[in-house]
């Protein structure tokens, strides 16, 4: 299995490998970083020249990546080539990168779903993590259909700061 799979002309979704590989992320051009992890980050020389951010979530059903998701879509809106990745590259990189198809593609959360795990087969949110996307994709129809700004978006996901665990979308 490859550390790093191209999702769309912009996002490679991959794991802890793939974003420790300078050389490699050189040569595909790829000068953004985000880091969705709870401990670990990659180290990068100032020369280098990565733009580089660090999201703390663990991968836990429990945590709370909801309310990261305005923060790594407007990172990843304002990049070119990004390399999105967490340990594996299967669960909380790749709810970043299903809620950012999501988004920008406007597509429900079952199709940017199919659409990532396509690109990426080991794409895998945990049952939490599935379960926010849900929540958001109620809150994008909301978003695109009153065409809010995202930094309102974002605001309406900072609500969500406390989630219980047992929260399901059809409870909201």
């Amino acid at each position: 299995r490859l550390d790093k799979d191209q999702i769309t002309e912009k996002i490679w979704l991959g794991n802890f490998n793939s974003a420790n590989n300078v050389v490699n992320l050189k040569k595909e051009g790829i000068k953004n970083i985000l880091t969705i992890m709870d401990k670990a980050t990659p180290y990068y020389n100032k020369t280098d020249n990565f733009n580089h951010k660090a999201i703390k979530v663990s991968n836990e059903p429990t945590s709370n990546i909801i309310r990261h998701l305005g923060e790594c879509l407007n990172f990843i809106k304002g990049c070119d080539k990004i390399l999105v990745h967490c340990m594996s590259g299967a669960s909380r990189s790749a709810s970043i990168v299903i809620a950012y198809i999501m988004w920008e593609q406007k597509k429900n959360y079952e199709d940017a779903f199919d659409f990532v795990n396509k690109k990426r087969p080991v794409a895998f949110p945990n049952f939490g993590f599935r379960e926010q996307l849900k929540i958001f994709d109620k809150l994008l129809k909301i978003y695109l259909s009153n065409e809010l700004s995202l930094s309102v978006l974002n605001a309406k996901l900072k609500i969500f700061i406390s989630i219980p665990s047992n929260i399901s979308p059809a409870n909201f």
